[in-house]
Formats: structure tokens, C-alpha cells, sequence
């Protein structure tokens, strides 16, 4: 047995199944400030990391999590610097293991009451980027990127390109779990090209203030003519996203 390969698709999959706790809980958290108009609560990933922390148990769910991002970050990190495989896989690994480290790191910093601060870090190193003769190049490459993913994201959705195995759940648990990967993946398709769209913008104009989150992009498809339905709809699909994470850890044959 290979312990190595072992060890990785633990760690690989435990990283799907806590992502997928936070996707659940953003899902959550925003469709009731979408629909319920909970303008208290905090939006975003911010936000969805303190619902989980007040939850019943809501400690050992964050650590738990952390955990888990911690050791899918650590393999996608250690793979791009020494894995075989090509230039663009490896980037992309990169990019991976950098942003669950950086879930991971926020969601650590709420569970032992560090503070926050990291808004006003990332807005300073958008500063300097755009600053930079080559950032903003940088930055639209960075733009088209994330588009391109939720591009492919929405394209799994509509065609129903689902990569686990089907055929060891019964027909209609099976028909079901797809119904709301697809849903996920849509939704999440959606906000990664909104995403993509205002990176490309704060490229073009020189100004970090066009950046949003994950919270600043649902908010703005509520201020559409789409309004808080629409962005409800989205809401509910990015918790269907997080179903589609725990159904990839669970039945993905490989990782």
C-alpha cells in the first residue's frame, strides 16, 4: 500500500468536505440577507465563517475546517513545486493551495480572536499591483482566469459533466445529488464570471475599490433589475455548491 497516496487523497478529500461546509454556509448566511433583509450579519466568506462559529459546537466545526483547508492546501502547494505534471497545471495548483491557505488562515484567525484586518491588507496589495508598470496586466490575466473557470463551471452545470460515480447510489438519490450539483454549479459559474468581470474592471481603471468579494458580487446582482429574488436563487445554489463539494469527497473516484 502507498501510504504517500494515502495520505493525500485523505487530506485532499477532508479540504473538498470543509469547503464545502463554508460554500453551505455562505449559502445560507446570504440568502437571508437576500430575502430576509439581514442587514446585521456579516456577508460573504467573513460571514460564513462567523455562522459557523455560532453554531452548537461551533469551535470544534472551525477547526475542524481549518484542518481541513489547511491539508488540501498543503498537498495542491507541495504538488506544484514538485509535481511532474505541466506549466499550467502546476499554476494552477499554486493558485489552488495559495487561496485555501488563505481560507484557511482567516477562518483560523476568527477562531482564536485574532481580529480582522485582512481587508485592508488585500486592498493594499491591490494598491501596489495596479501601482506596478506590469499589475495591471497582471491583474486582467488574474481576471479572465476566474471568468474562464466560471465559464466552465456553468458549462458542467448545463451539461451535466458531473465527475462521480453515479452508479453505486440508487437512480433517484443519484438523479437528486446531480439536480443539485448542477444547481451549484451554475450558481457558482454565475458569481465566479461576476467575479472575473470586476477584476477585469479594476484592471482597466486603475482602482482596487472595483474589486468585490464574494458578498460584494451578490450584492451586486441584487442591485439589478433581477433584484433580491435573483440573488436569493443564487444564494440557495451556492449552498447546492457545497452539497456538490461533500457529494466530490465522497464519490469522486480519484482526486
Amino acid at each position: 500500500m502507498d501510504h504517500g497516496a494515502v495520505l493525500r487523497n485523505l487530506a485532499v478529500r477532508s479540504g473538498l468536505g470543509a469547503l464545502g461546509v463554508i460554500y453551505f454556509a455562505l449559502g445560507i448566511v446570504s440568502a437571508r440577507v437576500a430575502l430576509l433583509g439581514a442587514r446585521r450579519l456579516e456577508e460573504g466568506i467573513p460571514g460564513a465563517l462567523r455562522f459557523l462559529l455560532d453554531r452548537p459546537n461551533g469551535p470544534w466545526i472551525l477547526g475542524a475546517v481549518v484542518a481541513g483547508l489547511g491539508a488540501i492546501a498543503v498537498v495542491h502547494c507541495i504538488e506544484a513545486a514538485t509535481g511532474r505534471r505541466g506549466a499550467a497545471t502546476r499554476i494552477g495548483l499554486a493558485v489552488n493551495g495559495v487561496g485555501y491557505a488563505t481560507l484557511a488562515w482567516a477562518a483560523g484567525r476568527l477562531l482564536l480572536h485574532l481580529g480582522r484586518g485582512g481587508g485592508s491588507l488585500e486592498r493594499a496589495g491591490l494598491a501596489w499591483l495596479l501601482g506596478e508598470a506590469w499589475g495591471p496586466a497582471a491583474l486582467e490575466i488574474v481576471a479572465v482566469a476566474v471568468a474562464a473557470g466560471g465559464l466552465w463551471e456553468l458549462y458542467q452545470g448545463v451539461a451535466g459533466r458531473l465527475p462521480f460515480r453515479r452508479n453505486v447510489l440508487p437512480r433517484r438519490l443519484a438523479q437528486m445529488l446531480a439536480g443539485v450539483s448542477r444547481f451549484g454549479l451554475v450558481a457558482r459559474g454565475l458569481v465566479l464570471c461576476a467575479l472575473g468581470y470586476f477584476l477585469a474592471r479594476a484592471a482597466e481603471e486603475l482602482d482596487p475599490a472595483r474589486v468585490r468579494s464574494m458578498g460584494g458580487a451578490l450584492r451586486a446582482f441584487s442591485q439589478t433589475a433581477l433584484g433580491p429574488v435573483f440573488t436569493g436563487v443564487i444564494a440557495f445554489g451556492l449552498a447546492a455548491y457545497g452539497v456538490h463539494l461533500w457529494t466530490l469527497m465522497l464519490l469522486k473516484r480519484r482526486v
